[in-house]
């Protein structure tokens, strides 16, 4: 693999604003596990020095979080939604993305590279930098939540699983969605803060489990819904401990009221179907091909579970079935993996098509884009039932053995971590978007005339990001006299890209780029043309709005 670590901290010499609420979020959060995690003067039980299995964590989730560092950005079904939105401090997302209270991206989902921006760093580099320390984060957060449990081979191996889950990384390379990975991130260290807080009484543990619940909230308010009931069900099954289940309680109420003034705010076209439900073979059919051939997964969704997690899941359970659990002093440990085992089963199956009525019937359909995000509530328990092997069993504890087992999670996890990158640079903000979904973000425009001959070039980059129902035909006009009654001087109608590439074929995320040339015999007698150009249906003439229905088209306008 390549390391290379582009423009991230290249400044632009803008003035700074030290108003970094983003840092003092991630100081709070991450400094209240180091000092409280990590020092050998600690009330967090069981981690008295910084050994082996942290440092493998650190070193072995580089291949991880390494390709986000990668010259240009991947291609992900979003895009570039997470850059364009960036910069914008509303309570929603709303550029090329319909806001919505509990589906949308919420503002605080880019607390994490506003600090960055506001030092000189790009959109696109502040948003890569998101990702990984997302990553990062979800891994050291399943390591502290689990050691004093499990232990150090057990705690390391069931973060570097659910640092290399399928569904998590899909989060990122796949999707590319900046509200699940921080999604991804934040629920390992809202575990580790209950399951500290329930055992020593931490103050930092609160603090944690506070921080991460409300910005879980401000970031996606419906899997932050259901990631509450999670750790309300886990404070009160595994930890036993009320306090907890108070305080996770409390920290989603007031996640839910710091976003009252939008809870309004809905898009009802967004409905779940079967399209986004999983079959039972999805689970483990993809993860088995892309260890075999290598070939990138990321235009796929992400339901598969992987190689690793379903291998060493099998084993885990069939070690504590018929020997751990009967051992004297292991009801914590019971509990906790009785509570994964069947609670991964129980959110798994909620994925699939069979439970799509029950979706519908509860009206749960609200909550998600698509059902698979449920996968990301899993990961965390499927990580235990996979991971907790060391801890079950002494003879998966010895370095050789744990070392195989290390290297089954990366190799197994390959396909998923070759993205396909693009060379285009992302905008700060796209130039305009067309389509009922957002469908078409038109990313740059350049525009070439010429007097001899007479003839304008229009060359056009833009992104997929949705799926356009119809192939549309785009048209190209020179105008000239008054905007409301124009005199056509030239136009062009036809198919995008000449026809090789309809419409309905562009995938999510795709960059595509075409020129269109005008030609016209005679010079107007007016200096300046106006040039319009759009998408419409050729059957009927409809067009395509752009930027939430304030036109059909863009006008450019020549020397």
């Amino acid at each position: 693999m390549r390391f290379t670590f582009p423009d991230l901290f290249v400044p632009r010499f803008r003035t700074p604003n030290f108003v970094f609420h983003g840092s003092t979020v991630f100081t709070l959060l991450f400094g209240s596990c180091y000092n409280f995690g990590m020092k050998t003067t600690l009330d967090w039980p069981g981690l008295r020095t910084i050994p082996v299995g942290f440092w493998s964590i650190i070193l072995l989730g580089v291949f991880a979080w390494a390709p986000a560092t990668y010259p240009g950005y991947w291609q992900a079904t979003e895009g570039f939604i997470p850059v364009f939105n960036a910069t914008h401090t509303e309570p929603l997302a709303h550029i090329a993305t319909q806001p919505d209270f509990w589906r949308g991206t919420g503002g605080d989902a880019f607390l994490l590279a506003r600090p960055l921006i506001l030092l000189g760093a790009s959109p696109a580099a502040a948003v890569r930098f998101s990702f990984a320390i997302a990553l990062i984060l979800g891994g050291l957060g399943v390591y502290v939540w689990l050691n004093p449990r499990l232990g150090e081979w057990a705690a390391a191996l069931s973060a570097l699983l659910y640092m290399f889950f399928p569904p998590v990384l899909g989060a990122v390379y796949t999707r590319g969605s900046i509200s699940d990975a921080m999604i991804a991130g934040l629920l390992p260290m809202a575990l580790a803060g209950v399951a500290i807080f329930a055992r020593a009484r931490s103050r930092s543990a609160v603090l944690v489990t506070v921080i991460a619940v409300i910005w879980m909230w401000r970031t996606l308010a419906g899997l932050a819904l259901l990631v509450t009931l999670l750790l309300m069900l886990y404070a009160w099954l595994v930890e036993q401990h009320w306090r907890s289940v108070l305080m996770v309680g409390v920290s989603a109420v007031a996640g839910l009221l710091s976003r009252w003034p939008v809870i309004s705010v809905r898009d009802d076209s967004l409905v779940l179907s079967l399209l986004d439900f999983g079959l039972l073979h999805q689970l483990v059919d993809a993860g088995w091909a892309a260890m075999i051939s290598g070939h990138s997964a990321q235009l796929s969704p992400p339901t598969q579970l992987g190689v690793a997690v379903i291998v060493l899941g099998v084993l885990t359970f069939w070690q504590w079935w018929y020997v751990a659990r009967r051992q004297p002093d292991s009801s914590s440990i019971n509990r906790l993996l009785l509570f994964c085992f069947v609670g991964g089963l129980v959110i798994i199956g909620l994925t699939l098509t069979i439970s799509a009525p029950l979706w519908q019937w509860t009206g749960g359909g609200r909550l998600l884009r698509y059902a698979w995000q449920l996968h990301l509530l899993a990961a965390p328990l499927l990580a235990v039932s996979a991971g907790a092997l060391p801890a079950l069993n002494s003879g998966f504890a010895k370095p050789a053995v744990w070392a195989t087992l290390v290297t089954l999670i990366v190799v197994s996890s390959y396909g998923l971590l070759s993205a396909d990158f693009t060379q285009t640079p992302p905008p700060d903000r796209p130039i305009a978007v067309f389509g009922p979904r957002h469908n078409i973000a038109i990313l740059s425009m350049d525009l070439v005339e010429t007097s001899d001959p007479p003839q304008a070039t229009l060359h056009v980059t833009w992104q997929s990001l949705a799926p356009l129902a119809f192939d549309y035909n785009v048209f190209f006009q020179a105008q000239a006299g008054d905007l409301q009654a124009p005199e056509i001087i030239a136009q062009l109608d036809a198919q995008p890209l000449g026809g090789q590439r309809p419409a309905t074929s562009w995938r999510p995320g795709e960059i595509l780029t075409d020129t269109y040339r005008l030609d016209w015999l005679e010079q107007p007698s007016e200096v300046g043309l106006r040039y319009v150009f759009g998408y419409y249906d050729w059957r009927d003439g409809t067009r395509l709005l752009r930027d939430g229905n304030i036109d059909d088209k863009l006008i450019l306008y020549g020397r």
